[in-house]
């Protein structure tokens, strides 16, 4: 049985001492983005993948208007509330992710009679892995499954992401929804961020596995630094427009239009400026690389994108810089890059399977020798997007 099937099982005997219903399952991927690091908000190319690990839902209705929320996670508490309770930031906790996808569905749909919802995940949380967008994009089809609402998943992205940002009240992007809804087997979504193509671009898992390595450094400053990174970036684009006309973000800045314009910058203005240009042009790359099946270039630009985020975005630690050199230095590894906004986290690496065994022997040996912090690896390959389960 593999680990799935024992996540669903386990979730519908547990489902049994929790409700009456026989439900009905639904899973999520989570994500992690391989390319086009902090270009979301500078109107570039993002690279994310829909990852093998994610959220699993298993829900049945009630007719009186009683919602009703248990998790695996957080075994021994169950949420009860009437479907009139539901309002932006009431829960703090664990169950706000799931109650702001049936806040989010109820403003828009009014379908909601009531609920029974259990929850598991094999996806680490907090990891930079989107595992909040997961659950929430879960629990989104979930609803529209079972109250035979026609969303398309362009509607279901929106509304995944109005119940992160009004109802959690996290500040993020459509990023993480559009990877998880959008995601295809042995496929990176390509996905633009100014002109809002979309396109997907072939990753064979017979020829590389993703793994995840936790550095088990705390990602407390990633919130705090990543609103001065879009505040140096939103710098830099305004000082820019006043020297190219029609300049609408940062992306569409060219190097020679840099070259003769960046004297007008601060240092680090600079800095964050010549990420996103050499971001821009490896994103290019990269994609042009899977496009001809050379995974090589591709986890080469990556590993690229590491180094850029270390020296010109500033974002990455010693211990993530640790992780990377270790990845590259197995044979068999294509590349490595941090994950998520960075200062902590997990590292992504591009590996070959063959090449497994040793990368997990050699990373984990040489991150505890160097730092004596015991760390594990995670496998995914890239999947597809929220489904229905058949039980």
């Amino acid at each position: 049985m593999t680990k799935s099937s024992q996540i669903v099982k386990n979730g519908l005997e547990q489902f049994a001492e929790f409700s009456p219903s026989t439900p009905r399952v639904f899973f999520a991927p989570g994500r992690a983005n391989l390319l086009g690091a902090h270009m979301d908000y500078n109107g570039g190319v993002v690279m994310p993948v829909a990852l093998s690990k994610g959220s699993y839902v298993f829900a049945a209705t009630r007719s009186d208007n009683l919602l009703r929320i248990r998790s695996r996670q957080f075994e021994g508490e169950t949420v009860e509330l009437k479907i009139s309770e539901l309002h932006p930031q009431r829960a703090n906790g664990w169950a706000g992710y799931i109650e702001g996808a049936l806040w989010a569905t109820q403003q828009r749909w009014q379908c909601l009679q009531g609920l029974d919802i259990y929850v598991d995940s094999d996806l680490p949380i907090a990891k930079g892995l989107s595992s909040s967008a997961s659950v929430i994009s879960a629990v989104v089809k979930t609803v529209a499954c079972l109250f035979d609402i026609d969303a398309d998943r362009d509607e279901m992205i929106h509304l995944a992401h109005l119940a992160e940002n009004r109802y959690v009240g996290v500040r993020c992007g459509v990023l993480d929804q559009t990877a998880i809804f959008l995601g295809e087997q042995d496929t990176v979504l390509m996905f633009d961020c100014l002109e809002l193509t979309r396109v997907h671009l072939p990753l064979d898992s017979s020829a590389a596995l993703i793994a995840i390595i936790d550095s088990q450094v705390s990602r407390e400053l990633a919130s705090s630094e990543f609103n001065i990174r879009v505040a140096e970036c939103t710098s830099a684009l305004s000082t820019m427009q006043k020297d190219v006309p029609g300049l609408t973000c940062l992306r569409e800045l060219s190097a020679k239009q840099f070259a003769e314009h960046k004297n007008k910058l601060s240092a680090v203005e600079k800095k964050r400026t010549q990420h996103v240009i050499d971001e821009v042009q490896r994103t290019r790359r990269g994609a042009k690389a899977l496009r001809a099946n050379n995974i090589a270039e591709f986890g080469a630009c990556m590993t690229a994108t590491h180094y850029s985020l270390r020296d010109l975005f500033e974002v990455s630690t010693d211990e993530l810089d640790i992780l990377v050199k270790a990845s590259t230095d197995v044979e068999g590894c294509y590349g490595a890059r941090l994950t998520g906004a960075g200062f902590g986290g997990c590292v992504a690496a591009l590996v070959h399977p063959q090449a497994q065994a040793e990368f997990e022997k050699h990373v984990c040996q040489t991150y505890q020798q160097r730092t004596n912090i015991e760390t594990t690896v995670q496998w995914f390959s890239p999947a597809g997007g929220v489904c229905e389960i058949t039980i």
